[in-house]
């Protein structure tokens, strides 16, 4: 160990020694090359982590998705149908409020007729009649 600081010690003398005779030119370009190093060891740095926490968040997705993909192909396929359901089914109310108001647009009735109580029994008595 003692040797090891020895050695160290020589060659931080040496180095020193030998940048005292460098000419402010190359001094200044090796300033240059070593900061663009240094930028680029940094930047790497930074794509390492970047590309690991994808990594780590694509690995913790699939974990929850791939074992749950049964279900969850499922769920979709329900709301799917769910939402199908509803939309056929107001299309479906839509076509007979329109056989109704073409009806009563057709009819010569009376417009207090339309506000009466008992028109909309009248109403429901005669398209269950006409439905049978």
């Amino acid at each position: 160990m003692k040797n090891e600081y020895e050695n160290t010690a020589k060659l931080r003398q040496a180095l020193e020694q030998g940048c005292l005779g460098i000419d402010a030119n190359i001094a200044a370009r090796l300033a240059e090359a070593r900061n663009k190093a240094l930028d680029h060891q940094n930047f790497a740095v930074a794509e390492v982590m970047v590309a690991n926490a994808f990594a780590h968040a694509g690995g913790r997705l699939s974990q929850v998705l791939l074992p749950n993909a049964r279900m969850l192909t499922a769920l979709a396929a329900l709301t799917f149908g769910i939402v199908g359901t509803y939309y056929w089914n107001a299309f479906e109310q839509a076509d007979e409020n329109e056989e109704v108001d073409s009806a009563l647009l057709a009819d010569d009735l009376p417009v207090d007729s339309y506000t009466d109580q008992g028109f909309e029994a009248w109403l429901e008595h005669s398209k269950q009649s006409s439905s049978q």
